[in-house]
């Protein structure tokens, strides 16, 4: 072998210079760096696309989920003697109601606009009657006449606080959820009472009772206190009204909390927030995510609702998503 062949034989012997090692491993360092900020990057944008997903589609299914209600609705309650006490008897023991909520109070003589100053009557929930399912009782057993008795469910839609923190933002707020609470049926009392033969309207109470577990009948014209009238499985209808009635919730049927277990929450008020600032309050309060006006009288009235729900996208990274929607109703 020659000395020439012998020397680069010996040379690849020996590998790689420390020289080359060092520029190695800064090139495959940087290689590396590059890759995990380019998965760094990607991940965090999916994570942005998916917590945009999820408020959008939840923010805009729920406000026109209820908006649909309400256009459907045959009564609405607002922040007034009557309001306030319908509110009362509701059963809320398994969503307790935020201390902070209201009903938003009739505007009978303004357009949809910001409230007055001094005279706020913006609310953040929602109480309203929807006609249920006509019964079929039966007035006549022998002859197998049915009577069809209209039923209504009371419908209340209001903010919670809960226990969880969804997003993970200085400073820490607890999430608000917003509920849907629906309650039982009862049948309409006037109709009832317009079944004129005594045998056949006690036939139809009866029915009432025992068929579809139907023990109060509601008079939509009265105050609490006077709207609410017993039944019993003998057929009897009290003349009476039931004085101090409770309004329990159908639990087979309430959605309640639509936002927190989808790790989304109700958007706090916050001026400096875009997304977040109140539309049609002026007065201190916070309506925090929902926010409702009602105007117009009560055949033909115009329901406002603005619904703000947040989303935790990423480490210090929010997302917001807005829907404003308007339904028409009109009272029994």
């Amino acid at each position: 072998m020659s000395t020439a062949k012998a020397a680069k034989a010996r040379a690849r012997e020996r590998g790689f210079t420390f020289v080359e090692i060092a520029i190695s491993l800064v090139i495959v360092s940087l290689m590396a760096l590059v890759v995990e900020r380019t998965l760094a990057s990607t991940r965090e944008a999916e994570q942005m696309l998916d917590a945009v997903r999820r408020s959008t589609e939840r923010g805009q299914n729920l406000a026109y989920e209820i908006r649909e209600a309400v256009s459907a609705s045959r009564k609405l309650f607002g922040n007034d003697v009557n309001g306030n006490a319908y509110l009362d008897a509701l059963d809320l023991t398994r969503d307790p109601l935020d201390p902070n909520a209201r009903l938003p109070t009739f505007d009978e003589v303004n357009g949809l606009g910001p409230d007055l100053s001094m005279d706020p009557r913006t609310g953040n929930m929602l109480l309203f009657v929807r006609e249920a399912d006509a019964a079929p009782a039966v007035a006549d057993p022998a002859t197998g006449k049915i009577r069809h008795i209209d039923t209504y469910r009371f419908i209340c839609i209001y903010p919670r606080v809960t226990s969880r923190f969804v997003v993970q933002v200085e400073p820490r707020e607890v999430a608000k959820d917003l509920v849907v609470w629906r309650s039982v049926a009862y049948p309409s009392q006037s109709q009832i009472l317009a079944v004129s033969n005594a045998t056949e309207r006690a036939n139809v109470v009866k029915d009432l009772y025992d068929r579809f577990g139907y023990d109060m009948a509601w008079d939509p014209n009265g105050a609490v206190a006077d709207a609410f009238y017993a039944m019993d499985t003998l057929g009897n209808i009290a003349a009476t009204p039931v004085a101090d009635p409770t309004i329990d919730e159908d639990q087979n049927l309430s959605d309640r909390g639509r936002l927190v277990y989808a790790n989304v929450q109700l958007g706090p008020t916050d001026g400096g927030v875009y997304h977040k600032r109140k539309i049609f309050t002026v007065d201190a309060w916070d309506p925090d995510g929902f926010e409702v006006k009602i105007v117009g009288a009560s055949g033909s009235r115009k329901v406002w609702m603005h619904l703000v729900v947040e989303v935790q996208a990423s480490a210090g990274r929010v997302t917001q998503h807005t829907s404003t929607v308007i339904a028409s109703t009109k009272d029994l």
